[in-house]
């Protein structure tokens, strides 16, 4: 038998305290590094992308202070087929766009597209003639759509 005096020395058990929050599971560390590589790479997409699309915002703005009115010359559609060449000249350099006039500049058009020549056709005419049966806002909508339409 233990002798008394030595009983009386023993102690309860004492549990440890509860564990921290801090340092986190290495499961946590694995999550929060996935988390930020997720949103590193989402931060990087997004900025290429709106670098991507400068042009196209750019062209959009331009196109926008030419506006449409309710009559227009031959200037004011050369001003517009200019637009064009300058945004088809940041999309397309390798085929030198601004080189091309009249039929090739309107197979151009309708070949980058979902429009018919017919309508192109109007536009790069109404360049040249005293009048032109193409609206002056029909021919913004149009060059409007071609720019939206481009793969940026």
């Amino acid at each position: 038998m233990i002798p008394h005096e030595i009983l009386a020395q023993l102690h309860d058990i004492e549990t440890p305290p509860p564990a921290g929050p801090w340092p986190p599971a290495p499961g946590w560390w694995l999550l929060g590094g996935l988390v930020l590589a997720l949103l590193v790479s989402g931060t990087f997409m997004l900025w290429r992308r709106y670098q991507r699309t400068a042009p196209r915002r750019e062209a959009l703005a331009q196109l926008a202070a030419h506006g449409a009115p309710d009559r227009a010359g031959p200037d004011w559609y050369a001003a517009l087929n200019r637009l064009l060449k300058q945004t088809a000249l940041a999309l397309y350099p390798e085929q030198n766009p601004v080189a091309l006039s009249g039929d090739q500049w309107r197979d151009f058009l309708a070949r980058t597209s979902d429009v018919p020549r017919d309508s192109w056709q109007q536009l790069v005419n109404a360049s040249y003639a005293p009048a032109s049966d193409l609206a002056p806002d029909q021919a913004h909508k149009l060059a409007e759509h071609w720019i939206r339409r481009q793969p940026w």
